[in-house]
């Protein structure tokens, strides 16, 4: 089945459609080549009792990761850490070390020092990371066989933080990578299906996926290629394999 990863966007203003969830997309984006599955994303209001449910369907689907992002700031609309000490049954506290790094880092006053609390929250004996790109730091559980992980939402630091601190425990666990590709085929949708398929069949490791809502007909219809190897060069031949096969099939299609 793989390393398989659940992924949540908290927010209000995401739900609402104000906001685009781009969290999202590149945090499916940078695990898939990793060499990890994305199960599921889901979008979930500012609301503890919604987070709280959504997290406890997730952890009964028992992922390896469980990556959080937004909801860690310092307004009252910022309720990830309440949520997850409520599903994971974790005391709230203030990180001491996360909290004076901050205080000293932005030099605040006293009047400062409310915010920079809330900033510093984390959960009693999970680990607490600094954040590389701003305020918010990172919380990492371990809950049986999941690993959950709570990033900040603005996207510079949540992908600061991602990469500082996800990145290698990812890779280390799937043992994989990927890369893709995408190409274009002059062939309709149900065509292309059954080439991918039959692909995808004869070459483990394999993903392929015709974009219909892509089609152009003067360029043709885009087909997204994913592989999946044991390194990068492994990828790059099985993907040069799948191209490959791809051209043949696609070519006798057309002489038909």
């Amino acid at each position: 089945m793989g390393v398989r990863v659940e992924i949540f966007a908290i927010g209000n203003e995401l739900c609402y459609g104000r906001v685009y969830d781009t969290n999202s997309f590149w945090i499916a984006d940078q695990t898939t080549r990793l060499g990890a599955k994305v199960q599921r994303i889901t979008c979930v209001p500012d609301v503890v009792e919604e987070i709280c449910t959504a997290l406890t369907a997730a952890l009964d689907r028992s992922p390896d990761f469980i990556i959080l992002s937004g909801g860690l700031g310092p307004t009252s609309d910022d309720l990830t850490i309440e949520s997850l000490s409520k599903v994971l049954d974790f005391e709230i506290e203030i990180n001491n070390e996360i909290f004076r790094a901050l205080a000293e880092r932005e030099g605040v006053t006293k009047d400062d020092l409310q915010v920079i609390a809330k900033m510093a929250r984390s959960l009693k004996d999970a680990s607490c990371f600094p954040n590389p790109d701003g305020w918010a730091p990172v919380t990492l559980v371990e809950k049986c066989e999941t690993t959950l992980v709570a990033l900040p939402g603005p996207p510079e630091e949540m992908r600061a933080c991602f990469t500082e601190y996800l990145t290698k425990r990812i890779s280390d666990k799937t043992r994989y990578r990927s890369v893709s590709q995408r190409i274009l085929v002059k062939m309709y949708e149900d065509q292309a299906s059954l080439i991918t398929k039959e692909i995808m069949k004869r070459i483990p490791g394999t993903y392929l996926k015709p974009l219909v809502g892509n089609y152009d007909r003067e360029k043709g219809l885009p087909v997204d290629v994913v592989v999946f190897a044991g390194d990068e060069n492994a990828c790059r031949l099985r993907m040069k394999n799948t191209l490959k096969n791809l051209r043949e099939l696609v070519g006798k299609k057309r002489e038909q």
